[in-house]
């Protein structure tokens, strides 16, 4: 049943899962008759948010069943998100959207509430990487890495084999070298994948920069011709 469930949420673009709670948020804004439906505003931006990491959960999970069915090596790394940049960010969308929701009082047909609730909501729901940096998941398995990245609405899921891979070198992201970067933050430590074919690694990128949390442990996991 879970991983029927699992593939159910993964076949749902991304960006559908991201729009779809707020054609219910509409409705809700422009219900006119008893009850209030108000409340039903920050149910709606939870359930968007829900299946939002469901879904990242269950990209973990179905790699998990097709590369480690049998308790091989499966090393997840996620990093955190970036919290004085988050609370620094949501700040200021409260004192925006709590300026906007007085000055718009009843006169677009919405209280107070349901404006300040859209636009906090729909901010932290669609623009989520503005606030928390682009969701990051890397996994190492015994025959490659896995990557999830969601840089904006839509994601990308990579599973690079090891025997694409020439070498792992540890560097700081540079931004001239027109790298890939696969990273939650732009960060000044991390790694860069160099691809054995001259088309690249999946056969589109050149070179991938990755930052995962904590490089020593994540490249130790690694086979030992990347230094693992």
């Amino acid at each position: 049943m879970k991983k029927s469930l699992d593939r159910f949420i993964l076949g749902i673009p991304r960006l559908y899962i991201k729009q779809y709670p707020y054609a219910w948020i509409f409705f809700i804004a422009l219900w006119k008759w008893p009850p209030d439906l108000s409340f039903a505003f920050l149910l709606i931006i939870l359930l968007g948010m829900a299946l939002v990491a469901w879904q990242q959960s269950a990209w973990v999970s179905n790699l998990r069943d097709e590369y480690a069915p049998h308790s091989e090596r499966f090393y997840v790394d996620r990093p955190p998100v970036p919290v004085r940049r988050a609370v620094k960010n949501i700040t200021l969308l409260v004192v925006i959207a709590a300026g906007v929701a007085f000055f718009l009082n009843q006169q677009i047909g919405l209280t107070q509430v349901q404006v300040f609730l859209l636009i906090v909501g729909f901010s932290l729901l669609y623009r989520n990487s503005f606030f928390f940096g682009a969701p990051t998941i890397y996994v190492v398995t015994s025959s490659g890495l896995g990557i999830y990245f969601a840089p904006t609405n839509p994601d990308y899921r990579l599973f690079l084999k090891f025997d694409e891979i020439s070498r792992v070198e540890r560097c700081g992201y540079q931004r001239d070298r027109n790298w890939e970067c696969f990273a939650r933050t732009q960060a000044e430590d991390g790694l860069l994948l160099l691809p054995k074919s001259p088309k690249g690694l999946t056969r589109q990128i050149e070179k991938l920069f990755i930052a995962p949390t904590d490089i020593g442990k994540f490249t130790a996991q690694l086979p030992q011709r990347f230094g693992g």
